[in-house]
């Protein structure tokens, strides 16, 4: 006896109807309905993001650098809302939001479990312009995306156990501008995606700096249901047909105390706070009351 299931061999066994179920049309449709989101987010990149980049955003930042901040803005925003809108229609996503961000600048932090979680962070904060810490790695090399990141002024991090000069000042500089109202600030602070889903352990460097210099508010971001697109690879054969549900906890202020000591015990707090958040969205298994469809993505 194994569980529920007898084996014998003398018994004789009746298949019911839906006993062998042929999932294999199912997956097939699945998988060519990811690549071809991949695919087409690729020549997206390469042409709409990089070809737009280089003949209309830069000529304009040139033109009016005033209103620099504002453009790369409504570009940032722009990028995320027709990224979205291709997962919604090439890839059949599903995205159901509970909570929201208010049009000011604030601090966010959010777990990192998918290629899409960038897009999806930048479309739920509506307020100033959203800069988010990127890997050093990332600076050159991919198409669009590179200059995106360099055009948009993201400080540049390798991720290492201390940061360096240049990195430092520029984290710094980029917290003063959210500081200043200038700027929101998007950060994933477990430096990577998980590979299980789960809330990893926060590097907390850089996010003791924003939590102490930044004085806005700060609210956290947990997504769910694309651990099947955690790399680029995955997301070929698996995208399609994922049901994306976020929950948006906050505001939160940091405590008037300053101190390494305090600020260590309120980010213990931020990541019991998004690890319980995680684990009530999957009791539920449905996504939340009063939930946003991605149809919605388009008229944000």
């Amino acid at each position: 006896m194994y569980g529920d299931l007898l084996l014998s061999g003398s018994s004789s066994f009746q298949a019911g109807p839906n006993a062998f179920v042929d999932n294999r049309p199912r997956n097939l449709g699945r998988g060519l309905r990811s690549g071809a989101f991949v695919v087409l987010f690729a020549c997206y990149a390469v042409i709409v993001i990089g070809l737009g980049q280089r003949l209309l955003l830069w000529p304009a930042i040139v033109l009016l650098p005033q209103y620099r901040t504002a453009m790369v803005r409504a570009w940032l925003r722009f990028l995320a809302r027709a990224t979205l809108w291709m997962a919604r229609v090439v890839g059949g996503i599903r995205f159901s939001i509970h909570g929201a961000i208010p049009r000011e600048s604030c601090v966010v932090v959010m777990n990192h479990q998918s290629v899409l979680d960038i897009p999806i962070g930048v479309w739920l904060i509506p307020g100033p312009q959203t800069i988010i810490p990127t890997r050093d790695r990332y600076r050159r090399g991919i198409p669009g995306i590179s200059p995106l990141a360099r055009l948009a002024r993201f400080p540049f991090v390798s991720q290492g156990a201390s940061l360096g000069r240049a990195e430092l000042r520029a984290l710094l500089e980029a917290v003063g501008r959210v500081d200043r109202g200038e700027a929101c600030l998007l950060l994933y602070p477990e430096g990577h995606r998980t590979r299980d889903g789960q809330i990893g352990s926060f590097m907390r460097g850089g996010l003791r700096i924003a939590l102490t210099r930044a004085r806005r508010p700060i609210y956290c971001v947990v997504a769910d249901g694309m651990t099947s697109a955690r790399t680029t690879r995955e997301a070929l054969a698996q995208v399609a047909g994922s049901t994306v549900t976020v929950t948006i906890v906050g505001p939160l202020t940091p405590p008037g105390d300053r101190s390494p000591e305090s600020m260590d015990v309120f980010i213990d707090m931020l990541h019991d706070t998004m690890t319980n958040a995680l684990a009530r969205m999957r009791a539920l298994g449905r996504h939340p009351e009063g939930h946003v469809d991605a149809s919605a993505i388009a008229a944000h």
